[in-house]
């Protein structure tokens, strides 16, 4: 599901991370926390991924949990799928102790960030991050 999520991302760097997180091996996986759902065969039909940030825009809490890859498979969705990751990864923050949850869409994911919303979150700020390669 990872790699359906980013499609475009390298499917071994994928499986490493996931890898570093269920092994324990801290200092290797940005995650802090995943929750997976599963359907009634117990297939898994979406996902969710937290770090701990030392900021995220528009929070005003340090660290903050973050989402770092939310998704549900397409035949699941509209379900409530997305809405009970959420509602996991907000029982894990509250039980850490945070008091905000963070997240970002980029900027045409239209459908994320009504998905975002539904479940409660409010927009900060857009922004377009820029790159200059140097020799």
């Amino acid at each position: 599901m990872r790699s359906r999520l980013w499609p475009h991302a390298d499917f071994a760097e994928l499986h490493r991370e996931v890898d570093a997180f269920v092994t324990a091996k801290v200092t290797e996986s940005i995650l802090s926390a995943a929750f997976v759902a599963d359907d009634d065969a117990e297939r898994a039909i979406g996902f969710i991924e937290l770090s701990l940030r030392p900021f995220s825009d528009g929070c005003a809490s340090s660290p903050v949990p973050h989402i770092e890859g939310w998704y549900v498979e397409p035949e699941a969705r509209r379900q409530g799928v997305g809405h009970a990751l959420i509602a996991a990864a907000e029982a894990w923050a509250r039980e850490g102790g945070f008091t905000e949850l963070a997240s970002d869409v980029e900027l045409y994911n239209d459908a994320s960030l009504r998905a975002h919303g539904a479940c409660g979150f409010d927009e900060v700020e857009r922004l377009i991050k820029l790159r200059k390669a140097l020799a």
